[in-house]
């Protein structure tokens, strides 16, 4: 494998880093797990708790799903070409939510079909993404390349997410300003493949490199105990919380006197806890390992959690505005950089997209499940669970709760899994003593700066201008090219398949 020279590294890493800026909004926005979406189908549509489980289930349900497709694609496309397409798939069915106003009783299984396309095709591009980043970044700046590539993709996130939400909460849940917002979704996610287009990868990631024995390189994954291990603790870890995840949105929308807008502010802080906190758990995965950073992470935010829903009620549910900000503050160490961090270092050299491809594959055969059972239980419970200290219990709190308390549970299994040069729990938690991140009264005090003070708000305002200062040779560029070759990247992938046709032919002459 030829490596890249240090300035196409450079180039290709800041690269990535834009690209993000404008797909991972557009995923906020449209995968079935997350709040966004969840809010128009009860909203908009009028799904009930069914309907919810059965599209939070579906990412899970289609990385399960993924593995036949991964295979199939791989005999035909490189990495790269793969993320291409897959790009495609997941951005333009969602165009189609523009004509739901005229669709009428067929709009609930177009928006299913649509749902499904678009997140099996995000689930395939998943896995060649995490496998040619693998290729690309190098080892030792994974952690802090990661956190900040995170945080300046979740800055704008959070904007988007936030005006979307207000957008619609304005506008009376209308279809027609839904369908524009999911329009401009698959436009940026098109604009994002124009960037990731202008990447220079690795021979492993442009070639194509059919496995040969697809059946001997899945057992594989099974013979290594200690990958079997976080196999198994991701997945229950995953089940467990996704019994009352999907279903936070929906007590908040139901139970609760708030609507979508309120909502979105909810999810905009839990993204502005991990905003801030990025760079940190970056910078502390590097030095003492994932697995520390994820069990400290994950014990603050579940503890908290729990509390926080097991004391809400229409008339108490102001805290819950500080639980989404530390949840987002801690999951941003858990899942968006301790959980992927850590499978990519036990991932061998040899096969990684296959390797990558059943991780997800199996781990979230079982996260499906979580959803899925959630809706069960919830149907079964009775409305009302009774009292606890004179506050109001109801069949959401006994599902949250109670699923919170079985990923505490789960947190065993991590501690069995061994991560290489990993630092012991203790000696993270005496560095995080002396972070200013990580002290809660300044957390409590940058939240309150952040979105309700005139300065926070210059600040916030401040450093995009400095983000946008820093990209704007790159920016330009692109602008220019998106004007003047714009198709160029959407018609890679069919170029590919072309002059494959045309050199089978060239053959058989």
């Amino acid at each position: 494998m030829t490596p890249l020279r240090k300035r196409e590294l450079l180039l290709s890493l800041k690269y990535c880093t834009i690209e993000s800026c404008f797909s991972v909004p557009m995923l906020n926005l449209t995968l079935g797990n997350f709040p966004f979406v969840i809010g128009f189908a009860v909203k908009a549509l009028g799904w009930g708790d069914a309907g919810v489980s059965l599209l939070a289930a579906m990412p899970f349900v289609c990385l399960f799903l993924q593995l036949p497709v991964m295979l199939f694609l791989q005999r035909h496309l490189s990495l790269r070409q793969i993320m291409a397409v897959t790009f495609m798939f997941n951005a333009l069915p969602w165009t189609l939510v523009a004509f739901f106003p005229w669709f009428g009783p067929n709009r609930d299984w177009i928006f299913t079909c649509i749902s499904f396309v678009s997140t099996l095709a995000n689930a395939v591009c998943g896995v060649a993404w995490s496998a040619s980043m693998s290729e690309l970044v190098p080892l030792g700046i994974r952690g802090k390349f990661f956190g900040r590539r995170n945080m300046l993709f979740g800055f704008w996130t959070l904007v988007v997410v936030l005006a979307a939400g207000r957008i619609v909460d304005h506008y009376g849940n209308s279809l027609t300003v839904f369908g524009m917002i999911f329009t401009g979704a698959a436009a940026a996610r098109m604009t994002g493949l124009f960037f990731l287009a202008r990447m220079r990868f690795p021979s492993n990631v442009t070639e194509r490199r059919p496995q040969a024995s697809p059946l001997g390189t899945f057992t594989a994954v099974f013979r290594d105990r200690n990958f079997v291990r976080l196999l198994l603790f991701t997945g229950l870890f995953g089940m467990s919380l996704y019994l009352g995840n999907p279903f936070y949105s929906v007590y908040v929308l139901t139970e609760l006197p708030m609507t979508l807008g309120d909502l979105t502010i909810l999810t905009t802080l839990s993204t502005l806890g991990g905003l801030l906190s990025l760079q940190a758990w970056g910078r502390l995965s590097d030095r003492f390992g994932n697995k520390p950073v994820m069990v400290t992470s994950a014990l603050i935010w579940l503890l908290t959690a729990a509390v926080s829903w097991l004391f809400s009620s229409p008339r108490h549910h102001g805290h819950l505005y500080l639980n989404y900000f530390i949840t987002g503050f801690m999951m941003a160490g858990f899942q968006q950089l301790g959980q992927f961090n850590l499978m990519i270092k036990m991932v061998p050299a040899e096969n990684k997209a296959h390797y990558i491809s059943v991780y997800f594959s199996f781990t979230n055969m079982l996260i499906a499940l979580g959803p899925l059972l959630g809706g069960i239980i919830l149907h079964g419970l009775p409305a009302d669970a009774g009292n606890l200290l004179g506050q109001p219990l109801t069949r959401y709190h006994v599902l949250i709760v109670g699923s919170l308390a079985l990923c505490l549970l789960s947190l065993h299994l991590l501690q069995l899994v061994r991560e290489p040069a990993e630092r012991p729990v203790k000696e993270l938690v005496e560095v995080m003593r002396s972070m200013r991140e990580f002290n809660p009264v300044l957390g409590v005090a940058t939240l309150a700066e952040y979105m309700f003070t005139p300065r926070g708000l210059s600040k916030l305002a401040h450093f995009s201008v400095r983000t946008l200062r820093r990209q704007k040779s790159v920016m330009s560029d692109g602008g220019e090219e998106l004007v003047g070759e714009g198709w160029r990247a959407i018609r890679q992938p069919l170029k590919a398949f072309r002059d494959r046709d045309e050199e089978d032919d060239g053959k058989s002459t």
